[in-house]
């Protein structure tokens, strides 16, 4: 609906205020303490105890968020003009923007409380109902999109609408997971009395302080790199936002859900105190992540171009706009492995009342990204900035592993030097038939447009690339389960595991395999 020029630009921008405040308060920061505090609040003093944890936790982080949103909805321009550097004097794509803002603003408080429902869920070892909630965010994007395309309204005024329909899909997040919750025989209901005093709300704070600094460093790097975007002119902003949806898409899909499963496990062996098993956990969590994040990034970088033009290319999104936004994908697609590394040893460190290292960390990450932006984001434009935050992933989680074998203990993601042999050898074949996958697609969809007309191209695009995909995938996990990676059974068996799963009906919240 809106390409990626003027338009998409301010809507990424408003959006990215609200969200940057909903990663530094409630997804980020607080689920990193509320979780193992919650698991030693239950293991010590039992459910009743918890559950007090949770409603005093809910009410402060409402108060504090709402109280947050009011204030960006009040100073909307002030924030706008900082974040976006005036958009060179724009004054229109100015005014767009702060309207944006202040219709998604509400979007914190009530995400913030999806991050608390999450987070007791997760510490009763539920997934199913937290991974689906931001699915669920997403189908009501999907559907007021499909609604929005179908209305003959004009641009700006459909822009307002889909930011209001984001914060609608904010409500759907947190609504989702209630049904799960009163299952459980929790009642989420915010309270307030006593909250100062509370021993467990004490402890919370003081590792989000830590934390929320760490997250504030990593946000500066968002909100400077957004103003590096957007001096270029108009699309750096939108092509950096479309390409980091791709990118994100195997860090939610693998490198979140690892990091979710490993945290709540290593939560229970701290409170156990139980170092050796803390390690265990985290080693299996690290090469889990090898296994699947190494080879999302090697599928992401060959096939960026029929990957973004696959997904975006039609509309108001031209061509050139696929190669601008593919160089940026492939610039970020070097840094899948780190980013999902950090998430998987990061949680650890709270687990441990040692938040202070996850900062340190993070703040490394912000002045590699950032010196190497400032130096080369006019020469090397918006694929030099997405290269800036993948060299501070490296040094993020080259900071961590160095801090957790001096802290917590050795921790290793392959076993033998065998496995890692065997990950790289899978990886260079997959490489390997999705580079030629990737010009078999260009090949085909050259023909297909010539004799049937674009919509036939875009078809055999679409089909060619899918084809690739599973072929690439296929052919990683079947090296890796002849060669005996660990976890490669598991990764093959999968989808057929899936499939009986949902034919055998409902399906119960647990712990993957």
């Amino acid at each position: 609906m809106f390409g990626a020029g003027a338009l998409a630009d301010a809507y990424q921008v408003a959006f990215r205020i609200p969200n940057l405040l909903r990663d530094l308060f409630a997804e980020g920061a607080l689920s990193s303490a509320f979780v193992p505090t919650f698991a030693a609040t239950r293991q010590g003093d039992g459910e009743a105890a918890a559950r007090r944890l949770a409603g005093l936790v809910l009410g402060g982080v409402l108060v504090v968020t709402g109280l947050v949103a009011a204030g960006g909805v009040l100073y909307a321009e002030a924030v706008v003009r900082a974040i976006s550097a005036d958009f060179g004097g724009d004054r229109a794509k100015v005014a767009l923007t702060v309207a944006a803002t202040r219709v998604m603003m509400p979007l914190l408080p009530l995400v913030s409380a999806a991050a608390v429902f999450m987070g007791v869920l997760n510490a009763r070892r539920r997934f199913l109902a937290p991974a689906l909630a931001p699915a669920v965010f997403n189908v009501v994007l999907l559907l007021s999109g499909a609604v929005l395309f179908a209305v003959d309204t004009g641009a700006e005024h459909r822009l307002l609408l889909w930011s209001g329909a984001t914060t609608l899909a904010g409500a759907a997040q947190a609504l989702v997971q209630l049904p799960a919750l009163v299952r459980l025989g929790v009642r989420p209901w915010p309270r307030l009395r006593g909250i100062v005093r509370h021993p467990g709300v004490r402890r919370i704070v003081g590792l989000m302080g830590p934390a929320v600094l760490g997250l504030a460093a990593v946000q500066l790097n968002v909100f400077v790199n957004t103003r590096f975007a957007s001096e270029l002119g108009d699309g750096p902003v939108a092509q950096l936002s479309y390409a980091f949806r791709l990118f994100y898409l195997p860090i939610g899909m693998f490198g979140v859900a690892l990091a979710t499963v490993t945290t709540t496990k290593v939560a229970d062996e701290a409170a156990r105190r139980d170092t050796e098993g803390l390690c265990a956990r985290t080693a299996e969590g690290l090469s889990a992540a090898w296994m699947l994040t190494a080879a999302s990034a090697v599928g992401l970088f060959v096939l960026a171009d029929p990957i973004v033009a696959a997904i975006f290319e039609r509309g108001r999104f031209s061509p050139s706009d696929t190669a601008a936004t593919a160089a940026v994908l492939r610039a970020y697609s070097l840094g899948l492995l780190p980013y999902s590394l950090v998430k998987i040893l990061a949680p650890s460190f709270y687990a441990v009342d040692r938040p202070r290292i996850p900062l340190v960390a993070s703040s490394a990450a912000v002045v590699v990204n950032l010196a190497f932006n400032a130096a080369t984001y006019r020469t090397l434009g918006a694929p030099g900035i997405a290269l800036g935050t993948t060299l501070g992933a490296f040094a993020n989680v080259a900071v961590l592993r160095v801090a957790f074998a001096r802290r917590i203990g050795r921790v290793r993601a392959f076993g033998s030097f065998r496995e890692a042999v065997a990950l790289a050898l899978a990886l260079a074949a997959l490489g390997s038939l999705a580079y030629g996958g990737a010009w078999s697609i260009e090949v085909g969809v050259a023909v297909a447009t010539e004799h049937a007309g674009t919509t036939a191209g875009r078809l055999v695009r679409l089909v060619a690339l899918a084809a690739v995909i599973v072929a690439s995938a296929s052919l990683f996990v079947a090296i890796l389960v002849r060669l005996g990676y660990p976890g490669a059974r598991l990764l093959a068996g999968l989808p057929g595991g899936l499939v009986a799963r949902l034919r055998g009906g409902r399906t119960r919240g647990g712990s993957p395999p």
